[in-house]
């Protein structure tokens, strides 16, 4: 088969990129010809299988920006952009407000700015089509762009996967929204990553039940796994008379929507608690937050920041991490959940809308710790009686966690992850 995959984001940096990345890589292996159409910076590197035609947009901070060409990237795929290509004049449209890179918000868009971006995309969409011909176009997020390409290629089969904050921006983005939704109404099939969200789909673009489907989401278990993992045993044993700490992780867009201020201040509150085993803390992700990023510079010594990192280096720090943290307030079905359980963390979570049902009937045995979600303000701010609380009952569950993973009380079976793999997911997919 061949396969056109389209993102108006960068494909590596994201949740949503990750997925992107994961589904071709899995259609590579199973031998389907392949293009991506993805929105990137000049210097980005892209980073999919051999064999895989990419044709980026390239975006900037500035209008007087150098034309990119192809020399610019370095990557294993083939880069098809032309010899030269002028960027759109403006950074990343990110999909969430506040991304872990320089971007603009939707909402920010202007009507010259739209018309830039969609001439862009479609130019780049058109060759990639022309060129490979696709049996099959899968649009990630169910917003401007796939709606656009809707528009533009009528007679194509198409597929729009929603990533949950492509529905948060419909909510948000009142100039955008009356175009989208039609186009999106048109689409041959919508994905949805669970039941709840499948629902907000229906009832958001009129689509029927018979063009909504719950796909769900996948992990690559040959990098998230817990192979070279060391238990607490073995660690006292090496460290001697040194205590070991309980070992924390978080890792995601370090934002307010992601609960990054409250996760601090939970910490805090247990740093100085004297019936709270010994703790240290990794955080991973970029942030373009300026209050986050004012307490990120002022954090205490057991609390490390390491910015942005790869994808095999957050499988190493997992494998060490006795707890990984979400304490996010909006999110379609977080990859990192998954990722973290299968390589021996125990994941504390806010209980998001559609995910504990999903994760319980997917995964046999799961040892989520969920946080109750707080009271809601807009689609992802808490009240300020529902932030405070938020950051009690975190606090809570965390402390308990802290104890029994230092006194050895957790029980029962690990959880079992090997029904959710990317190649899954892939095969879910194209058997639609």
């Amino acid at each position: 088969m061949r396969i056109l995959s389209i993102t108006a984001q960068k494909p590596h940096s994201t949740g949503s990129g990750t997925y992107m990345t994961e589904l071709v890589r899995s259609w590579a292996r199973a031998g389907h010809r392949q293009a991506v159409v993805c929105g990137i910076y000049p210097d980005d590197p892209v980073d999919f299988p051999e064999g895989v035609a990419c044709y980026p947009v390239f975006f900037t901070d500035t209008a007087s920006a150098q034309p990119a060409s192809e020399g610019s990237l370095f990557a294993p795929c083939k880069v098809k952009a032309g010899s030269a290509v002028r960027g759109l004049p403006y950074p990343v449209v990110g999909m969430s407000d506040i991304m872990p890179y320089t971007s603009t918000r939707y909402r920010d868009l202007t009507p010259h700015m739209i018309n830039q971006f969609e001439d862009a995309f479609i130019n780049a969409v058109s060759r990639a089509v022309a060129e490979l011909d696709p049996d099959l176009i899968v649009c990630h997020h169910l917003f401007l762009l796939t709606a656009l390409v809707r528009k533009h290629f009528p007679d194509r089969k198409i597929y729009g996967i929603s990533h949950g904050t492509d529905l948060r921006q419909m909510v948000n983005c009142d100039e955008l929204r009356e175009l989208v939704r039609p186009e999106i109404s048109r689409i041959d099939k919508a994905l949805a990553l669970h039941e709840e969200q499948k629902n907000t789909i229906m009832e958001m673009f009129g689509l029927p039940e018979s063009r909504v489907t719950v796909i769900g989401s996948g992990y690559n278990d040959a990098l998230f796994n817990k192979d070279g993992r060391a238990g607490r045993d073995d660690l006292q044993q090496y460290a001697g008379d040194d205590e070991v700490p309980v070992m924390i992780c978080y890792a995601g867009k370090m934002s307010r929507p992601k609960g990054v201020p409250q996760l601090l201040d939970a910490l805090e509150t247990l740093a100085a608690d004297q019936a709270v085993p010994f703790f240290e803390v990794t955080l991973a992700g970029g942030c373009q937050d300026e209050e986050v990023r004012r307490r990120l510079d002022t954090l205490p010594d057991n609390i490390t920041w390491l910015g942005q990192i790869s994808q095999d280096h957050l499988a190493q720090i997992f494998r060490y991490s006795d707890i990984f943290v979400l304490p996010s307030f909006f999110e379609g079905l977080p990859l990192v959940l998954i990722e973290a359980m299968a390589s021996g963390a125990v994941p504390v979570s806010t209980d998001l809308p559609g995910v504990r049902p999903w994760i319980e009937s997917n995964v046999p045995h799961n040892n989520v710790r969920f946080v109750p979600m707080p009271e809601m303000a807009t689609i992802d701010t808490p009240t300020d009686n529902g932030l405070k609380q938020f950051t009690e009952d975190l606090t809570g569950t965390l402390r308990r966690l802290i104890i029994d993973i230092k006194n050895g009380s957790l029980s029962g079976p690990a959880p079992d992850t090997s029904g959710i793999t990317w190649r899954g997911v892939a095969d879910r997919i194209l058997s639609l």
